[in-house]
């Protein structure tokens, strides 16, 4: 997501930065490759944004595969794409090689972000969905502070494919050892059929004895319209012979998601939560920080970026651990009335260069995002979803996303080339939209552990349930 942030100036050939040696003489130079590939703003734009394009597409298709061939081997099969994509970056000589790198990476990322958060939801405890789902959103942090990190030592002529290459190693570590480690979902084994090995994996991840595996899949039972019936009364001393009647057994399609009045409460806070974690601003920062501070701070606007990808960590992990307490509405709404007055004060500091200003906009709009609108959205859509369609709803919320976030990273370079700071008032009107919208149509979650209870009483409910639950709507 952000390897093109911190060496864009260099990549595109807009400045020099030398290395150690000179460039021909680097291994690189020596080997048939360019100092850099020239770009001007709008291409650097597409090369940025093609990413999430890639992304779209990923999100959208694996829900499908997800549910036909399990969350594990999903899994595996983004992280080879991962590996093959980075290769392809950082082997690139031209503008057209990049953009079909960076494609590749985005259908992994699209991947990634829908099975990540689709697998967290159904292992995590109850108790834990907010701990648990806000890890997703740390650890992506964590790689764009990674990523920053190595671009101190690597964003100059000779070493910037190095960022590049190591996407492509993690993709493999991250292969080995998801296929050595890695557990399937209990619950996408108990859907289909494989009951025995449900309990197994289950047991495994919650400990204790087999009975609290037993309640937890009877649970699942209720919201799935299957039937588990026990014809082994030796459940605690194991899984005994658990089976879901396969009769009722029912996959929702991305199709039937969108079009099926069924599934409405869900998809309008999918669409408009994930669509507006975009267009308040983020990937404004995320993408094209360094060139944007670089005009206020031309000698330290990456090592400025690197302080605000530390800070977006630390405080999304932080946060990760009053999710489950202070519950999910109350810290959003208090993250996008933040991330209002921030973005109001980084345009009006970018307009007059005034680095105080800016660098308060900043990190405040970092740590407010980081407290709520970054690691909630995703964590909240298997929330407010029938079971029976979680897999589609987060591949069409994260589809929603990615087309959020290509309009905002292919776009924004050319209007801040064009209009300068008071394009971040843009993103101001969009917190206020976002805070209407939190407020109108998101139930609360937490400590909630099925639809009818997130929904039943919620007055912003948009198909039935008002004052009451209907334990009979799917």
């Amino acid at each position: 997501m952000a390897e093109l942030n911190s060496p864009e100036l260099v990549l595109s050939c807009r400045r020099s930065v030398p290395g150690d040696i000179p460039f021909a003489d680097s291994w690189f130079g020596t080997h048939g490759f360019v100092q850099c590939i020239p770009m001007s703003p709008s291409q650097i734009g597409l090369a940025t944004s093609i990413f999430t394009i890639g992304g779209l597409f990923g999100s959208f298709y694996v829900g499908h595969l997800a549910d036909k061939f399990g969350r594990k081997n999903t899994s595996l099969l983004h992280c080879f794409i991962y590996f093959i994509g980075s290769f392809i970056n950082g082997m690139s000589n031209s503008f057209a090689w990049l953009l079909i790198g960076r494609f590749i990476v985005g259908l992994a990322a699209g991947s990634a972000l829908v099975i990540t958060s689709l697998y967290i939801n159904e292992v995590a405890p109850v108790n834990a969905k907010g701990l648990l789902g806000s890890m997703n959103q740390v650890s992506i942090n964590c790689g764009i502070l990674f990523t920053q990190l190595l671009s101190l030592k690597w964003a100059n002529d000779n070493q910037w494919r190095y960022l590049l290459f190591m996407a492509s190693a993690l993709g493999f570590v991250n292969l080995v050892l998801l296929y050595v480690y890695g557990l399937e979902s209990p619950v996408w084994l108990a859907n289909n059929g494989r009951s025995t090995e449900a309990f197994t994996v289950l047991h495994r991840i919650r400990g204790g004895s087999y009975s609290v595996a037993t309640d937890e899949v009877n649970s699942w039972k209720n919201n799935h319209r299957g039937n588990i019936t026990e014809t082994d009364s030796g459940l605690e001393n194991g899984p005994g012979n658990m089976a879901i009647d396969d009769s009722t057994k029912r996959i929702v399609t991305v199709k039937e998601y969108v079009t099926s009045p069924e599934f409405k409460n869900s998809r309008t806070v999918a669409t408009g939560i994930l669509v507006l974690q975009q267009f308040d601003g983020i990937n404004s920062i995320i993408f094209y920080g360094v060139s944007v501070l670089v005009s206020i701070f031309p000698n330290h606007a990456i090592v400025i970026n690197c302080l605000i990808s530390l800070v977006n960590v630390v405080i999304t992990f932080a946060s990760a651990t009053v999710v489950d307490r202070l519950g999910r509405k109350p810290l959003l709404l208090t993250s996008v009335s933040f991330l209002f007055i921030s973005t109001i004060l980084m345009g009006i500091g970018i307009m007059s260069t005034n680095s105080v200003l800016s660098i308060v906009g900043t990190f405040t709009y970092i740590t407010f995002f980081a407290i709520g609108l970054g690691p909630i959205p995703f964590l909240l859509v298997g929330e407010v979803t029938q079971p029976i369609a979680k897999a589609s709803a987060q591949s069409w919320g994260t589809s929603m996303n990615w087309v959020a976030t290509f309009i905002v990273g292919y776009s924004f370079p050319v209007l801040i080339h064009k209009f300068g700071g008071s394009i971040y008032f843009l993103f101001s009107f969009m917190c206020l939209v976002s805070f209407w919208f939190i407020k109108q149509y998101i139930p609360e979650t937490k400590g909630k552990d099925s639809y009818e209870q997130v929904w039943g009483g919620f007055i912003g409910s948009t198909n039935g349930y008002s004052s009451h639950v209907e334990t009979e709507h799917y």
